[in-house]
């Protein structure tokens, strides 16, 4: 009779997955005979770590054949040694040889494209020795968003990324190329490789591997509208004013003269015009700034930052504030991005002030072709934080998919303080809430590309 002591360790092991191990002589032959009965039944596994399919026992086999040819003086055993041995010896001497000259490259027709568009990727392996390589895996990452013509590419649930699997059979001095067609479909960076080279002898005993750790980078910049598509006006389509303007003078810079008016300090008088022409005369000002556009961009598409995003509406978003950025550097207008969404890896929000550096536009793209809809701030504290630092002469468009009440009244706040406010809603209602003195356009959210905003007469 088994103690419960021992039933119970014969318990612990065989809930642990190991064989029982009993104890006694009649044990110890019952778990041989299951393990017997294992081995006869194929119950084996291959150990998928294991690099190369080559063992001690290999060798050991070639010796025993060897001493066994030896001692019964048997040819057939001493050739079948020396077989193993011999195959043994050009098979390892092959998969130390396998790497040398062997090269991978991987190239994309563009470094950059827009939203929609098609590239070109091409893979080539060249293998620049005499000795051929029957088998070459190669295993490379590649994005997930993006689809490919005559592959396809496999999420890695553990490291969410893509993996895009080879298998090449190059010959001596043999190079191979393959194309394939990506289509950008989603936004941002993207990253291929590293990569991942498995090759070995053509005999399967040894096996190599290799890291091509230099990876390419795929840029892919949001949708943009044309102006026919956004429809906005043809004339002031931003919302400028000259007349507003002009109340911002700057009083070292005359450009003209006019008429006095009972309102001109005496200080504007051009008191030698006015002797000249025996009457009184004014001096115009030049604006104290240039015009310029600021475009404000909110990257959440709920009432709340912190509630979350409408992934296509915020898409949306992002691509209706490139395309009022590409139209102001068509129109010669300085223009900058401040907005409440940062960049992969970054805790600060993008922030571009206006200029008229010609990358200032690849600048705004790249940045937009990052940005995350992870809200660093409330787009009205942000409005009202950044707008005493700008220039008189700015003109600020805010892009919104949502105009809540406290942006309403932080734009109502602007204009009241004297600043040009544009704002571009995305809603599905435009607001409800009057703005005077505000530009209100009306994007509403389609299924289509197509956007026929309307302006909200106040």
């Amino acid at each position: 009779m088994k103690s419960q002591s021992e039933l119970a360790e014969a318990e612990r092991r065989r809930e642990a997955g190991r064989p029982d191990v009993l104890p006694g002589g009649e044990g110890e032959a019952l778990n041989l005979f299951e393990r017997t009965l294992q081995e006869l039944r194929g119950d084996r596994y291959l150990d998928l770590d294991k690099d190369t399919q080559f063992s001690e026992a290999w060798i050991i086999l070639g010796v025993v054949l060897t001493l066994v040819g030896v001692v019964l003086n048997n040819q057939f055993l001493l050739v079948v040694a020396l077989s193993l041995f011999g195959v043994t010896a050009v098979s390892w001497l092959w998969n130390q040889l396998s790497l040398f000259g062997l090269h991978y490259d991987r190239r994309l027709s563009e470094a950059r494209a827009f939203l929609g568009e098609t590239i070109e990727l091409t893979l080539e392996v060249r293998n620049r020795k005499f000795l051929p390589l029957t088998w070459l895996e190669i295993l490379d990452l590649f994005p997930v968003g993006l689809s490919m013509d005559g592959g396809e590419v496999i999420p890695n649930r553990a490291s969410n990324l893509g993996e895009f699997r080879t298998f090449w059979m190059p010959g001596a001095f043999q190079g191979l190329r393959r194309r394939f067609t990506v289509h950008c479909t989603r936004r941002g960076y993207h990253t291929y490789g590293p990569a991942t080279i498995s090759t070995g002898d053509g005999f399967g005993f040894f096996s190599r591997k290799a890291v091509k750790a230099k990876p390419d980078h795929l840029i892919v910049y949001p949708r943009l509208y044309s102006v026919s598509d956004l429809r906005l006006p043809a004339k002031n389509p931003f919302g400028v004013r000259g007349a507003r303007d002009r109340l911002f003078e700057d009083p070292l810079r005359t450009m003209g003269i006019r008429e006095w008016q009972p309102g001109d300090d005496l200080r504007r008088v051009h008191w030698k015009a006015t002797a000249r022409h025996q009457r009184m005369l004014s001096r115009i000002y030049e604006p104290s700034e240039d015009p310029q556009i600021l475009v404000f961009l909110n990257v959440t598409s709920l009432p709340r930052h912190w509630q979350g995003s409408i992934p296509e509406l915020t898409e949306r978003v992002i691509s209706v504030a490139a395309s009022l950025a590409s139209m102001c550097v068509e129109a010669r207008v300085p223009v900058g991005l401040i907005s409440n969404g940062m960049l992969p890896g970054s805790d600060q929000p993008v922030r571009f002030l206006p200029g008229r550096s010609p990358n200032q536009l690849v600048r705004i793209l790249e940045a937009l072709a990052g940005i995350t809809a992870f809200a660093s701030l409330p787009i009205e504290e942000m409005v009202l934080r950044e707008s005493p630092k700008l220039p008189w002469g700015s003109t600020l468009l805010v892009v919104t998919a949502t105009a809540h009440e406290d942006l309403l009244a932080a734009l109502l706040e602007l204009d009241e303080a004297g600043r040009e406010v544009v704002l571009l809603t995305l809603a599905e209602e435009p607001p409800r809430r009057e703005l005077p003195g505000v530009l209100v356009y009306h994007l509403p959210h389609l299924v289509d590309d197509l956007i026929a905003p309307q302006e909200v007469v106040a």
